[in-house]
């Protein structure tokens, strides 16, 4: 495998990555902080010339490619599998305990039901910011901040004591899983383009 970007792309051709969209690119851009990314001015004369990567310049084989991407769908996709079925998991969990836990806390069906809102009202409003963020700051950085708040918050949840606390907590639980899904989505655009 050469050491060079593995795929020859045309920045005009529509790709988000730092510059022609190839793999090698997309880490680059992922892994290097802010202060180390292309300009933005540098970025849109790229794309404007329809130039290539300085880097990409060197094409690798159709096999090379099909590997690269393999192992890329084997390191990436199951992890994100994953923490999205926790997601699921974890946004549907009130429910199954709404029994006990209406007992233990002396919850009413009202005091129950604006709890389980709270969760919904911050992760829909959170959505889009997070995906922004996303953009801005890497995605990896996003999901790394996102699943470490939301197992702290899922923690937390077992500390509750009273329907106060518990609309609190299930508010920054909404607001912490909000930008795991986007983040998930923009995570895969970025690694995996669409002809792949």
């Amino acid at each position: 495998m050469s050491a060079v970007c593995s795929v020859s792309v045309c920045v005009g051709g529509g790709m988000t990555g730092l510059s022609c969209g190839c793999a090698q690119c997309r880490a680059r851009e992922l892994w290097l902080p802010n202060d180390q990314a292309m300009a933005d001015e540098e970025l849109a004369a790229l794309r404007e010339s329809s130039a290539l990567h300085p880097a990409c310049e060197e094409a690798a084989s159709d096999e090379e490619h099909d590997e690269i991407f393999r192992h890329l769908w084997w390191r990436v996709v199951p992890v994100l599998w994953l923490g999205y079925v926790l997601n699921i998991v974890d946004r549907t969990n009130l429910g199954f305990a709404a029994l006990q836990m209406q007992q233990d806390l002396a919850l009413t069906a009202q005091s129950f039901g604006v709890a389980s809102g709270f969760f919904y009202l911050s992760y829909g409003l959170m959505q889009v910011p997070s995906n922004h963020l996303a953009s801005r700051i890497g995605p990896v950085r996003v999901l790394a901040v996102s699943t470490i708040s939301w197992g702290a918050v899922s923690a937390a949840t077992s500390l509750v004591g009273d329907a106060a606390a518990l609309c609190a907590l299930r508010f920054l639980l909404g607001l912490a899983e909000s930008a795991f899904y986007p983040g998930c989505l923009f995570l895969l655009s970025r690694w995996f383009p669409p002809q792949s």
